[in-house]
């Protein structure tokens, strides 16, 4: 099935680069492949690490302006955690929200159709027509609150 969303992408990509009479290049083919194969939220350094791997010749610049692409395309939107910017997966997936660690930079997906529920609520009592949102709740994980309670039960 990842093939064939792969090949969807893919081809709004293509679309979307003949539409800009932009120039195809291989190099961007090889960025736009090594973005769909992930599942992570990628900086540019680490996709450029990523694609390094197969093709050392690719710059950080060139990572940049296809990712860039991609989010003008609709394949990937961006997120800032911790001053850096991360790009995920955009492209006909179910809206969802996240959680964002202040401390370590981890990054937890999720879902709630009671937080959607509300918002529509507030939304029409004020009469505002909602056109889109994005919820970046920051605070520590799991892991990181852990760590601060050990080393609290060390210095005791």
């Amino acid at each position: 099935m990842k093939a064939t969303i792969g090949k969807e992408e893919k081809a709004v990509f293509a679309e979307y680069i003949r539409r800009n009479q932009l120039k195809r290049s291989e190099q961007r083919e090889v960025i736009l492949d090594a973005f769909l194969r992930s599942e992570q939220h990628l900086s540019v350094d680490d996709l450029l690490h990523i694609v390094q791997k197969k093709r050392p010749d690719i710059g950080r610049t060139t990572v940049y302006r296809t990712l860039k692409l991609l989010r003008e395309a609709g394949l990937a939107s961006q997120l800032d955690v911790q001053g850096q910017a991360r790009f995920e997966h955009d492209y006909n997936r179910e809206h969802h929200d996240h959680f964002i660690c202040n401390n370590c930079g981890e990054i937890i997906e999720f879902s709630s159709p009671e937080i959607e529920q509300l918002q529509d609520d507030i939304a029409a009592r004020l009469n505002f027509k909602i056109q889109g949102h994005r919820h970046q709740i920051y605070g520590l994980c799991e892991k990181c609150i852990a760590r601060a309670a050990a080393a609290e039960a060390t210095r005791r």
